[in-house]
C-alpha cells in the first residue's frame, strides 16, 4: 500500500514494451465502452428524462423516488454476493457478460412495453417499467464488480483518474447533443405522442447499451493471482467489519458515500418540481439535459486534472462541496423575480452535471485506490452492498414532499450534503500496486 503524495501521483508508470501495448488497447477499448454507457444514460437520465416519464405516467411523487431509488438500490443489493461468486476466479469477464446481457434484454423490453402498451393502461404500464427498470439496474450490480476488477488490472492507477474523466468527457459531448435530440422528441414538433416519444428514447438506449457491451468483450482481461478458493459467503460477510475497523479510509470513504447518497435524494425531484411549481413546457427537459452534459464536459477536463495533480480526494472535495448548491437554488428559486426564476433553475442541472460527473470520477477511482487487490471485489461488493438501504432515499423523500414540501426536502439534502462535505476533507489518498501477471 502506499500514501500517494502529489510527487507519487505524478511519477510515470513504465511497463514494458509489451505491457505498455496491451494496456494501450485495453485502455480504448474500455474508453469506447464507457463513452456509450454513457450515451445510454443520457438518453435514459434519470434525474430527467426517467423523472417526467414517471410523473406524467403516474402523477404521483412516491413513484418518482421509486424510480430514484431502483437505479442505486438495484445497482448495490447483488454486489456482495456477486463478489463471492468470482474473487477466487482469474477470469471475471463471463460475469460481466452475464450482467450485461440482461441489462440489455430489461431495456429491450421496456422498450417493447412502452410502445405495445402504450396509454391504453398507464398503471400497467407503470409497474411493468418499474419492475423491468430494478432488473435492469440490478443486472449493472451484477456486471459492476467484475468491470471494475478489470479495469483496474488493466490501467495502472497514475491513469485512473484520467480514464474515468475521459469517458465523461466523451460521452458528455454526445449527451449535449442528445440533450437536444431528447427536447425535439419530447416536444409537439415531433409528431410522437406520449409514451411513443419515451419509447423511442428507451430504444435508443438498447442500441447504445448493445454497442457498449460489444466494446468491452474486446479487451483482453489481465491474469492476475487470487485467492486459492472460494471462500463460504458466512466468511466472506464476516470480513466485511474487519475492512471497517482496520481501515481508517474505507470507514470514511462509507460515512462520505452515505452523506453523498441521502443528499441526493432530492435529485429525482427537481423536474417534478420545475412541472408542477413553474410551470415549464416538457421539451424544457431535454434543455436541462443538455445544460448537464455541457457541464459535464466541461467539468470533467477538470476533475481528470485535479485528480492526477493533486489526489482523487480532491476531486471528492470539490463535487461534494459543489452538490450542496443544487439544493440551496432548488429552494430558494421561488423567491426570485418570476423572469429569473427558469434561468437559475438552469444552474442546479449545470451543478449538477459537474458534480456527479466528478462524482463518477470520484468514487470509482478511490474505491480502486483503497481495494487490495487480493480482496477488491469484497471490499467493493461489501461497502456498497451496505448502502443498499441508503438506495431508497428518493423513496423516503417522495413521502416527505407530501409532508413538508419540496423545499423541506431541499434543505434535508442540503444538510446532508455539507456532512459528506466535512468527511471528504478527513480522506486521504491511498494506493495498491498490482501484482505481477500470472500466466
Amino acid at each position: 500500500m502506499k500514501i500517494a503524495s502529489t510527487e507519487t501521483l505524478q511519477q510515470p508508470f513504465q511497463p514494458n514494451k509489451e505491457k505498455e501495448r496491451e494496456q494501450s488497447r485495453n485502455f480504448w477499448f474500455a474508453l469506447l465502452q464507457g463513452t456509450f454507457i454513457r450515451i445510454s444514460f443520457a438518453f435514459t437520465d434519470s434525474s430527467t428524462v426517467l423523472s417526467a416519464f414517471v410523473y406524467q405516467l403516474t402523477k404521483s411523487n412516491v413513484f418518482v423516488g421509486l424510480t430514484g431509488s431502483m437505479m442505486s438500490a438495484g445497482w448495490m443489493w447483488p454486489q456482495l454476493l456477486i463478489a463471492n461468486l468470482l474473487e477466487h476466479r482469474p477470469r471475471k469477464m463471463p460475469f460481466y457478460i452475464f450482467g450485461m446481457s440482461l441489462r440489455t434484454l430489461a431495456w429491450f423490453a421496456i422498450f417493447l412495453g412502452t410502445l405495445l402498451i402504450g396509454a391504453r393502461n398507464d398503471r400497467l404500464l407503470a409497474v411493468g417499467f418499474v419492475c423491468l427498470y430494478f432488473i435492469g439496474a440490478s443486472s449493472m450490480g451484477i456486471s459492476t464488480i467484475p468491470y471494475m476488477d478489470i479495469i483496474s488490472k488493466s490501467i495502472e492507477p497514475q491513469r485512473r483518474a484520467r480514464f474515468f474523466s475521459l469517458r465523461n468527457f466523451t460521452g458528455g459531448i454526445f449527451a449535449i447533443f442528445i440533450g437536444f435530440l431528447v427536447r425535439h422528441v419530447l416536444s409537439d414538433n415531433s409528431g410522437l405522442v406520449f409514451p411513443n416519444n419515451y419509447a423511442l428514447l428507451f430504444g435508443c438506449n438498447v442500441v447504445a447499451v448493445g454497442i457498449g457491451f460489444v466494446s468491452f468483450l474486446k479487451i483482453r482481461e489481465p491474469i492476475h493471482a487470487v485467492q486459492t478458493k472460494r471462500q463460504s459467503l458466512w466468511q466472506h460477510l464476516k470480513q466485511g467489519p474487519g475492512f471497517i475497523q482496520k481501515d481508517r479510509n474505507y470507514r470514511l470513504f462509507l460515512l462520505f458515500r452515505i452523506g453523498s447518497h441521502t443528499a441526493g435524494m432530492c435529485v429525482p425531484f427537481y423536474v417534478p418540481y420545475a412541472l408542477e411549481r413553474l410551470n415549464i413546457p416538457d421539451e424544457t427537459i431535454g434543455l436541462f439535459l443538455a445544460v448537464a452534459a455541457i457541464s459535464g464536459v466541461i467539468s470533467s477536463v477538470a476533475w481528470g486534472y485535479v485528480g492526477e495533480k493533486y489526489g482523487v480526494r480532491w476531486i471528492l472535495i470539490g463535487t461534494s462541496g459543489m452538490a450542496c448548491v443544487a439544493p440551496l437554488v432548488a429552494g430558494s428559486v421561488q423567491h426570485l423575480p418570476i423572469f429569473w426564476q427558469i434561468p437559475c433553475y438552469f444552474l442546479i442541472f449545470a451543478l449538477h452535471g459537474a458534480a456527479m460527473n466528478g462524482m463518477m470520477v470520484g468514487f470509482m477511482t478511490y474505491m480502486i485506490n483503497i481495494a487490495p487487490p487480493r480482496v477488491r471485489p469484497t471490499y467493493l461488493g461489501f461497502m456498497n452492498t451496505l448502502l443498499f438501504p441508503i438506495g431508497f432515499m428518493p423513496v423516503v423523500a417522495g413521502n416527505l414532499v407530501g409532508l413538508i414540501g419540496y423545499e423541506g426536502v431541499f434543505a434535508i439534502s442540503l444538510g446532508m450534503g455539507l456532512f459528506a462535505f466535512l468527511i471528504s476533507t478527513r480522506l486521504e489518498d491511498v494506493y495498491y500496486e498490482e501484482e505481477e501477471t500470472v500466466q
